[in-house]
């Protein structure tokens, strides 16, 4: 069970790399074979959740985005999994064009992926329609459906669900420990999780036992990495976590991720999964039910990561002013405990309203 965890990231990463336009503009210059006059280069706003640096670029009114890779961590094989990704799906026209990758990293310049824009609106931050769920399903089964001779694994995919069960418990005592030092009202939350994460050991164990079929897969399933065509069509970008893995990960991903998990409704998910479980049925019978023991882990996930970040800037004396993608924290991880909670029921209202009096964090940001 792992997590790309994009909320946790502030600014542009923590890698040693400066980078910087000019570099870029000459780097540019060479990849399509202009003179350096002939580029411009722009870095893109970060975003919170962004751990790479993004530059605009335009050569000869071709218009570039270039993508440097600066986590310490991922510097080697985020970039690679992207490049091979842009190149596999090209044929499939659901990704921007790859231009170029440069691999090496030097003190001056991470590992760069340099493609073309993609024209079109971003849905981050909006509520999908039915036809747009529908048209993502569509491009999922694409990706899916391509040969995975030779492919490669996805992120985080190597640990063990047992592995990462263990290292999640080991966090939520941590949290229930500063809980008890540094703010009381939040251990009745803590021992809710932790009895949650003992409950879910049955949904580990079958999972376990479970032969997944392994299929290509973007990960990442955040609206922020789909893009709605002038024609109408899905475009996917930042493909830095893809590779094989079990599809049912990246349904509940898709599902439960900090940054959507309130946009729709269980039923307003059913443009999605009805004609994407429906497509796969035939060479992945189980492929619902695995989903549907995920969506038991991916709340207790988020509960894990965002109390672990909250400890985190409570510590720092960040805690005020703190939002977790437009919503205070105590509300967004409410809404993760009654979804673990209510499941397997897939709506969570009345658990929701029951626990209307739990709390996390001190909702002035001051713990003491």
């Amino acid at each position: 069970m792992t997590s790309n965890d994009h909320s946790m990231h502030n600014g542009t990463g923590s890698g040693s790399h400066v980078g910087g336009p000019a570099l870029v503009q000459e780097t540019i210059a060479q990849a399509v074979g202009q003179p350096v006059t002939s580029v411009r280069v722009q870095p893109r706003q970060p975003l919170a959740h962004q751990s790479n640096r993004l530059y605009d670029a335009w050569a000869d009114e071709r218009h570039l985005i270039v993508k440097e890779f600066l986590k310490p961590d991922e510097i080697h094989e985020a970039p690679a999994r992207e490049a091979r990704a842009l190149e596999l799906v090209a044929p499939l026209d659901l990704g921007p064009r790859l231009v170029h990758f440069q691999s090496d990293s030097t003190p001056a310049l991470g590992p760069i992926v340099v493609y073309e824009w993609m024209a079109g609106e971003m849905w981050a931050g909006q509520v999908p329609s039915r036809q747009d769920l529908a048209r993502l399903a569509g491009a999922w089964l694409q990706l899916n459906a391509l040969s995975p001779e030779h492919l490669w694994m996805s992120r985080g995919y190597e640990r063990s669900l047992s592995e990462s069960a263990r290292h999640f418990h080991e966090r939520l005592l941590a949290y229930a420990a500063w809980a008890k030092a540094a703010y009381p009202p939040a251990a009745r939350a803590a021992a809710l999780c932790l009895d949650l994460m003992e409950r879910r050991r049955a949904v580990i164990a079958e999972l376990e036992r479970a032969h997944p079929v392994q299929c290509f897969c973007r990960g990442d399933a955040r609206f922020a990495n789909v893009i709605r065509r002038p024609d109408g069509r899905v475009g996917l970008v930042d493909w830095e976590d893809s590779g094989l893995r079990d599809p049912a990960r990246d349904i509940a991903d898709l599902l439960t991720a900090a940054d959507q998990e309130d946009a729709l409704g269980w039923d307003g998910w059913q443009a999605f999964l009805q004609p994407y479980l429906k497509g796969r049925q035939a060479v992945d019978r189980h492929l619902a039910r695995r989903a549907e023991l995920y969506l038991a882990l991916f709340p207790l996930l988020w509960l894990v990561l965002l109390t672990s970040r909250g400890v985190q800037r409570a510590q720092g004396g960040q805690l005020p002013g703190w939002s977790i993608n437009g919503m205070p924290p105590n509300h967004r991880l409410r809404r993760y405990l009654a979804r673990a909670v209510a499941w397997p029921a897939m709506r969570f209202d009345d658990q929701l309203a029951a626990l209307a009096d739990v709390t996390f964090f001190p909702d002035d940001g001051v713990s003491s």
